[in-house]
């Protein structure tokens, strides 16, 4: 069967009502180890209820209230959003009003300065560089090529590399196929559906912040220098991390088809069903088709849950 055993259990269990884990087996005809491990997992998610006794038993919880955990789920990862970025704002109204000589801000006049501080940033991190990436671009394709060399060689030395992508990413193929390309060599990679702002951060010693890139482009940069307000903006970006969709987890069980994964990871980082056809050169019915099956494989009722489910079985 395509179903996961994720959802292979969770249906036993709405059709069963409540079972321990070994008469559960036999009705699904998995061993008995793996549902014990599959049903310690769905609890986790709150998909299931565990009773005590001798033996223990489980009951599913009622799918509308999977649905409305799903949801709420969403909700909450919405107002995250919200919130981190107005704080990103907030922090850089800040910075416009501290920026000046012997500041802890200093205003970047001209975009070669700020590609010639962000090559500096990534030469003096010593342990990782934080990244949060979107379009638009402004800068030349050896500056890509450029970064894409200095990005490997400090991976190489030791350096983690986290990036924030925008879901744009998925919209420009070069861009695209170098992300592919430094996720295989290390680079951890996430996606959420817009980014407020570009911001670079080297260890706890320097930032990059580039406000408004629709509007001023590569105009009202800033370099922060080691301060509160670094850390503020340090722990906005791991706000924005942990909301991300992962895009690859190096050393994950690669069980899904890639097309399948590429599917499942556009789907999860908000892509609609016409952008996901387009992505792939498929017909909205295939791709429809096939996000039901991976639906349906995972256990999940929506794609916000079938990202969670699928993140957290190492499948993206």
């Amino acid at each position: 069967m395509p179903d996961s055993d994720q959802g292979r259990v969770y249906r036993a269990l709405t059709l069963r009502g409540r079972s321990d884990h070994r008469a559960l087996a036999r009705y699904i005809g998995l061993p008995a180890t793996t549902v014990d491990a599959v049903l310690c997992s769905l609890a986790e998610l709150g998909l299931v209820h565990r009773f005590c006794g001798d033996p223990v038993r489980w009951e599913a919880a009622p799918p509308d209230r999977v649905m409305a955990l799903a949801l709420a789920k969403e909700e909450n990862r919405r107002a995250r959003l919200w919130q981190a970025g107005a704080e990103l704002d907030r922090l850089y109204h800040r910075a416009k009003t501290t920026s000046g000589p012997y500041r802890y801000v200093e205003p970047v006049e001209h975009p070669a300065t700020l590609i010639g501080l962000t090559t500096r940033l990534q030469e003096r991190a010593r342990e990782q560089v934080r990244w949060l990436d979107r379009p638009p671009y402004y800068s030349k394709p050896h500056h890509f090529r450029a970064q894409e060399d200095t990005q490997m060689r400090r991976m190489a030395d030791g350096v983690r590399y986290r990036t924030v992508y925008s879901q744009a990413v998925y919209d420009d193929q070069e861009l695209f196929a170098a992300m592919t390309r430094l996720a295989e060599h290390g680079e951890r990679v996430r996606v959420l559906s817009d980014l407020p702002v570009k911001l670079t951060i080297g260890d706890t010693d320097l930032g990059l912040l580039v406000p408004d890139p629709d509007r001023a482009g590569l105009d009202e940069a800033l370099l922060v220098h080691p301060s509160g307000l670094l850390q503020a903006f340090i722990g906005v970006f791991e706000t924005l991390w942990t909301l991300g969709v992962p895009v690859t987890d190096v050393g994950g069980e690669r069980v899904l088809p890639d097309q399948d994964r590429t599917i499942l990871t556009l789907m999860a980082a908000g892509a609609t069903d016409d952008a996901i056809a387009r992505r792939l050169d498929m017909s909205r019915r295939t791709v429809v088709r096939r996000i039901a099956s991976l639906l349906d494989r995972l256990g999940a009722t929506t794609r916000f849950q079938a990202g969670v489910q699928a993140a957290k079985r190492g499948l993206l």
